[in-house]
């Protein structure tokens, strides 16, 4: 974490480095004196992080429950699991697809999902959708829980507030 402050305050001046003094002080070592806006500038960083660190270790937590989340995948109402990583919704969507412009063809050959256990599973297109508008329900809500998340530490401006989420 420390490194990203010194990006931050690097972009105001270019410095040596920033340590944490560990008394929730820093000690930046500057190339050259700053001048007096470049002081303001950078105490303000120094001021804001804080706050900032504690977003950026909560973001930390919240990636770590995502990538939980989609290790996890999805359990159907069948008791299998199917995944829910970007990839596995192309594959489901571009099966989906298939199946559908199969039967626009009159093409009536079951189709086959694959759950994440390698086991494969047979459908006709009226199951298929089904399982696809569930499972597309499923992966949105998942979705929307992480962006929310995500959104309320953005939006966080104390700690308390951030703590509290």
């Amino acid at each position: 974490m420390i490194s990203i402050l010194h990006e931050k305050i690097n972009t105001v001046l270019p410095i040596c480095g920033v340590a944490d003094n560990g008394d929730g002080s820093y000690r930046v070592d500057y190339i050259d004196q700053p001048n007096t806006e470049q002081l303001q500038l950078v105490n303000a960083i120094l001021e804001s992080w804080p706050l900032e660190k504690a977003k950026l270790e909560k973001i930390e937590t919240v990636d770590q429950e995502w990538q939980n989340t989609l290790n996890a995948g999805w359990t159907t109402p069948y008791g299998w699991k199917l995944g829910v990583t970007t990839q596995d919704v192309a594959l489901l969507n571009g099966n989906f697809t298939l199946a559908k412009e199969a039967a626009n063809l009159g093409i009536t050959d079951p189709v086959f999902v694959i759950d994440t256990d390698g086991e494969s599973h047979e459908f006709n297109l009226q199951d298929l959708t089904m399982l696809m508008l569930q499972y597309g329900q499923a992966r949105a809500n998942l979705s929307s829980q992480d962006a929310a998340k995500r959104k309320a530490i953005k939006s966080a401006t104390t700690l308390e507030e951030l703590n509290n989420l």
